[in-house]
């Protein structure tokens, strides 16, 4: 076997095919690399200004940040209580906590998640081993008689 004959047994042309794709793709990869090596350069000359100003960025992010109030530091219980009593009204009991959320969420109540965890940590809310919660009524009533004397 000889020639033509001796390639196409051996698969030269898909060979020769393939190699020659694997050369043009990496021509082309080079090609774009060189393309934007400015912007790279660009970018490593300005390092530390650029650091700067992702640290400044992060740092004002943080500031801007409200901080979440912490659940013991809570002085108007009442009011929480009573903003949350109306909304479990209108739900119906047991409720979702997700959806008690998502309502006074939407409803403008601030903090609705420390607010939801401070009534469940003073028992106002408790859960019925279901996957759903109840209102504990009976310690909400001891809290509005407490707040009126």
């Amino acid at each position: 076997m000889n020639g033509l004959e001796a390639i196409v047994y051996h698969n030269g042309f898909s060979m020769a095919a393939v190699g020659i794709s694997i050369v043009f793709t990496a021509l082309v990869a080079l090609s774009i690399i060189i393309a934007q090596l400015h912007k790279l350069l660009l970018v490593w000359d300005n390092r530390k200004a650029l650091i700067q100003k992702l640290r400044g960025k992060r740092n004002a992010s943080e500031a801007a940040k409200a901080p979440e109030p912490d659940v013991s530091d809570f002085h108007n219980i009442h009011e929480e209580a009573r903003q949350f009593n109306i909304l479990i009204q209108v739900m119906g009991e047991p409720f979702s906590l997700p959806e008690l959320i998502y309502l006074a969420e939407t409803r403008g109540i601030r903090h609705p998640h420390a607010t939801a965890a401070h009534l469940i940590t003073k028992g106002l809310v408790f859960p019925d081993n279901k996957g759903f919660f109840l209102w504990n009524h009976e310690v909400y009533n001891q809290l509005v008689k407490g707040s009126r004397h």
